[in-house]
């Protein structure tokens, strides 16, 4: 009887050695919650001139882990003599996908350089040939280095675009909305 019960007991330690918990293995705390939209100030600098400041957001979202898709939505640009906002240039919607994330909780960079189109945007009172951007990407798109930081909620990119004799820099910083 000793020996019965001492096998049993073996059975049940054997048992309790192989069991695990679901919850453990579902769970990433490294996995980038990056995904979202960021409200924050953009500034364009043009040829040195500016920057020109507006409130704007920016849109990220997450196809994959460790990637991520940019859209910066119905762009307008407020350009104006020596930096000053003045005339309303629409631009149009900036997107610029499959972007590699690197880093681990909660602090990440990216860089990206990709010939781009820009696409007309869809906001409201603005006619969909008066978006500038599908006419200066043309059909060839245009070049456009995206480098950027995520630390917890906050954001800090720079977009460059050397377009003919300019060189368009775009800086933006914000939070998680």
């Amino acid at each position: 009887m000793k020996k019965n019960l001492l096998y049993l007991l073996m059975l049940l330690c054997s048992v309790s050695m192989f069991t695990s918990c679901g919850d453990d293995d579902d769970k990433d705390d490294n996995k980038a919650d990056v995904a979202g939209t960021y409200a924050g100030t953009l500034g364009v600098t043009l040829d040195g001139e500016g920057p020109i400041s507006s409130s704007q957001s920016i849109e990220l979202t997450s196809p994959a882990d460790n990637k991520i898709n940019f859209v910066l939505k119905n762009f307008i640009l407020q350009a104006g003599m020596g930096g000053e906002a003045g005339q309303s240039v629409p631009v149009g919607n900036i997107k610029i996908t499959d972007i590699d994330l690197v880093g681990t909780n909660g602090n990440y960079t990216f860089t990206k350089t990709a010939n781009i189109k820009i696409e007309a945007g869809d906001k409201e009172g603005i006619a969909s040939d008066a978006w500038m951007g599908p006419i200066i990407s043309g059909t060839s798109g245009i070049p456009v280095t995206l480098k950027g930081t995520i630390t917890g909620n906050d954001i800090k990119l720079d977009i460059t675009i050397p377009f003919m004799n300019m060189n368009i820099a775009v800086q933006f910083s914000g939070a998680k909305k």
